[in-house]
């Protein structure tokens, strides 16, 4: 199993990814509009067809350049100095870059104190061996993907299967988007009003569709709206607290959902 990817995000499903693979359907073509980390995609089979998705550019950059440009990117890699005075140098100027921009984007990510940019960490000593042992699987597993860098709205308005319905039945959508409530280093929370539009646009899609949240009153509210199926994952750590982990879906499932 794939149970290591080269970037390291505060949220990612690697560790639950197993679990909530449990509830998945057979599909096809796996469809996914915040990919981030990856923490669901490297943990899972791959499916016939991909696309994935990330509104943030540094990581569509970084796996753009493991794609196209992996020699060059270890090679650099592996002179980077992972040092305060480059760290201090990141922090106040952005790359452009595709090498340089992703080296960046490794080391704040990777290489401080819960990926916050701020503070290099002392308890990051493998990250470097992480990055060059899974470098390699990572491009092998993106291969054949399509990758996309939009607003979750206009990509997954992008997905047409006008007359394909058989097609879209045969299609998962994963969603894992900021959860509504928190905040973290890398991204705002969703607002209520996002949370609404993500899921009128899933639903018009016309797929399958799967999404992780904590069990927030408002998605609650959503979902019993919706008709949709709510699934107990387990008890998750966020930065302050414990919370539900919920995965809310639009198809029957051997389990039993809350409604």
């Amino acid at each position: 199993k794939f149970k290591n990817m080269i970037l390291r995000r505060l949220g990612n499903k690697q560790k639950i990814a197993e679990e909530i693979q449990k509830h998945f359907p057979q599909h096809n073509c796996y469809v996914e509009p915040f990919f981030g980390a990856g923490g669901m995609f490297f943990n899972k089979p791959k499916a016939n067809y991909n696309i994935v998705n990330d509104l943030d550019s540094n990581v569509f950059n970084l796996f753009q350049v493991v794609i196209n440009q992996k020699e060059d990117l270890v090679n650099c890699f592996k002179t980077m100095p992972v040092h305060k005075d480059l760290l201090s140098y990141w922090n106040e100027n952005k790359e452009t870059e595709p090498i340089k921009k992703a080296l960046r984007f490794l080391l704040l990510s990777n290489f401080t104190y819960l990926g916050k940019g701020s503070t290099l960490s002392y308890l990051t000593s493998d990250a470097e061996n992480t990055i060059l042992k899974n470098i390699n699987l990572t491009q092998k597993k993106l291969y054949g993907c399509r990758f996309n860098n939009d607003d979750f709205k206009v990509f997954l308005n992008s997905l047409s299967f006008r007359g394909r319905e058989k097609d879209a039945q045969n299609t998962l959508i994963y969603c894992d988007p900021p959860y509504l409530g928190t905040y973290d280093n890398y991204s705002n929370s969703f607002t209520e009003e996002q949370s609404k539009e993500l899921f009128d646009t899933l639903e018009e899609t016309g797929c399958k569709f799967a999404m992780s949240e904590f069990d927030n009153a408002f998605i609650l509210e959503q979902a019993k709206k919706r008709n949709l199926n709510v699934i107990i994952i387990g008890e998750r750590q966020n930065l302050k607290n414990r919370r539900t982990e919920i995965l809310v879906t639009n198809y029957s499932n051997s389990q039993q959902s809350l409604f």
